[in-house]
């Protein structure tokens, strides 16, 4: 269908929006959890943007200024700092998502052992998925089937497994983004499952990292996305509003798309 827009919404060639038009903020309702200051990303400290009045100005509407940042690609596949900065920025994670999470977390919290029952079922759907549980965990010492068929759900590996997927989803429910320690325990978990140890005492004790394809990787973090998408909006209202399960599930999905990225750089050399 053909839409033209009306007098007074001039739509920017390049932006896709329509220029001066009443937009309703996605995040309207939830203004408990913002401060009188902007949020601001961790790539502050490496560039500033131009303040903005939120003072209607008189006058027609115009294209907003696009401010360019300048970002090294050497940098950023260098420095986790940066890197981190780097994503913050494109996907605009600001200290609102962190502090959404946080508050929408404890209720979403008691589904995790049913979210990860569920992820190791759907890895067992399949052989090329279920093979990598034959390999012998790191820390892990007790019995391991010779045979894939002999492996179950139940297998003692695999419930040594859980307790770590466990711990990472909880993590990502509560976890201060705003410490580089956060993000430098997501860059180790990708490191971990590339068959190189990013920890010190799997080196010394001779164990063996996890080498799994980031194929599968990714389509894990796919199904975990959706599972914990799930739960949040089936919230029920007197916990959290439509708007603000609206906003934790973006601020969710952008921490799974930046965990998606620290285990896709140490597969991918770009």
């Amino acid at each position: 269908m053909d839409f033209q827009p009306t007098a007074g919404q001039k739509t920017c060639p390049y932006s896709g929006h329509a220029a001066g038009s009443s937009i309703p903020a996605a995040n309207s309702s939830a203004d408990s959890l913002r401060t009188t200051t902007p949020s601001h990303s961790s790539h502050d400290h490496h560039h500033s943007s131009p303040a903005t009045s939120e003072t209607p100005l008189d006058g027609p509407p115009t294209c907003p200024v696009i401010f360019t940042q300048e970002v090294d690609p050497l940098l950023i596949k260098t420095s986790l700092e940066d890197r981190v900065a780097y994503l913050t920025d494109f996907l605009n994670f600001t200290s609102y998502d962190s502090d959404i999470i946080k508050k929408i977390g404890p209720a979403v919290n008691d589904i995790i052992p049913g979210l990860v029952d569920d992820l190791y079922a759907k890895l067992f759907e399949f052989d090329i998925t279920k093979k990598v549980f034959m390999e012998r965990n790191q820390g892990f010492d007790g019995p391991l089937p010779s045979k894939l068929e002999d492996l179950t759900l139940d297998s003692a590996q695999i419930q040594f497994r859980k307790v770590f997927m466990k711990v990472w989803a909880r993590r990502v429910l509560t976890a201060d983004y705003s410490k580089g320690k956060t993000w430098a325990y997501m860059d180790k978990v990708g490191i971990m499952h590339t068959g190189v140890s990013p920890f010190k005492h799997q080196k010394t004790m001779g164990i063996a990292p996890l080498n799994v394809p980031y194929r599968d990787v990714a389509l894990a973090l796919g199904w975990v996305q959706t599972l914990l998408t799930t739960a949040i909006l089936q919230l029920p209202e007197d916990m959290a509003s439509m708007t603000v399960k609206i906003d934790t599930v973006a601020a969710v999905n952008k921490v799974i798309w930046i965990q998606n990225d620290l285990f896709s750089r140490h597969y991918i050399d770009e």
